[in-house]
């Protein structure tokens, strides 16, 4: 599974002013992550809004991504939901289009039990014959996996890693305990990724390398290729866009990045998120000045 590696945009899913999908931006989203040359694509997380989007609008992004990127580098689907059921026929419909590897986090609503979590993970891998990345994302979902779920978890035959959006050294401990091989341990945090890369991580999956895809592509390359020098400058070059993406929905900041830098995308999000307002374009345009990706 050594494709898992490396720099995996967290995409987000453009919308028209209808809040519907919007095919043309999403299919320019993939050709330019893809020419700045990230390793791999993440559709329909939580950057792609996958909490507000109906079951069709996913399955209508499936297809598009993966036909878009045309086997050009690995597509992995966030399939998550509530519900196992529900996650299942999402995965398997992946599965059918095309996808690489499924990735999945538990977002809670009534109180689960580890085994609860645990048999909901071993459902899926038994149904679905896709590689699985777990996702751990607590602020958002409400669960917090142990240390001790993810060992257990790691073992369920299709499980070939997790994102963990969480503490730098909770991602380290993943690393120090895991036995499994290959287990790829993905940071959510671009602004931790050369530490992560440091401590043993396969890579990183954020909405960051949506608006500065070179620049976070060249930390790890440069890593890997024995520059760490080089790598921390990249690392450095990025710490302008911490402002524009510390608000408690960030979708629609990296939309309007991604507008401001000359793609065909619009910042609008789905219902019941706020949309974006004129001091937040703003943040967006001094990020992307202080950044020097576009001219003041």
């Amino acid at each position: 599974m050594s494709e898992f590696q490396g720099v995996f945009p967290a995409m987000v899913t453009p919308l028209n002013e209808n809040l519907e999908i919007d095919e043309k931006g999403l299919r320019a989203e993939v050709d330019y992550l893809i020419g700045n040359h990230v390793h791999g694509l993440v559709a329909l997380g939580s950057s792609g809004e996958f909490p507000y989007i109906t079951a069709d609008e996913k399955k209508r992004v499936i297809d598009i991504v993966v036909e878009q990127a045309n086997g050009r580098v690995p597509v992995v689907v966030c399939t998550s939901s509530t519900g196992t059921d529900e996650v299942i026929l999402l995965s398997r419909y992946a599965q059918e289009k095309g996808a690489d590897a499924v990735m999945i986090n538990l977002p809670l609503y009534y109180p689960l039990t580890e085994d609860d979590v645990f048999n909901h993970y071993q459902a899926i891998s038994k149904a679905v014959d896709l590689p699985i990345l777990l996702y751990d994302f607590p602020h958002l979902t409400h669960l917090n996996m142990s240390l001790e779920l993810i060992s257990r978890l790691s073992y369920l035959d299709n499980v070939i890693g997790i994102k963990e959006t969480g503490p730098v050294e909770k991602a380290e401990e993943i690393i120090r305990i895991q036995k499994k091989e290959p287990f790829n341990v993905f940071t959510g945090i671009s602004f931790v990724f050369l530490q992560h890369l440091q401590n043993g991580g396969a890579g990183v999956i954020c909405l960051i390398p949506c608006v500065a895809p070179k620049e976070v592509v060249s930390i790890y390359e440069s890593y890997k290729s024995g520059d760490p020098e080089k790598a921390s400058q990249s690392q450095g070059k990025i710490l302008p866009l911490v402002s524009m993406v510390a608000v408690p929905v960030q979708p629609l900041m990296v939309k309007e990045a991604m507008r401001q830098l000359g793609l065909p995308i619009q910042p609008y999000v789905k219902n019941p998120l706020p949309q974006i307002t004129e001091p937040q374009k703003e943040i967006v345009r001094k990020s992307l000045i202080d950044m020097a990706l576009i001219k003041g």
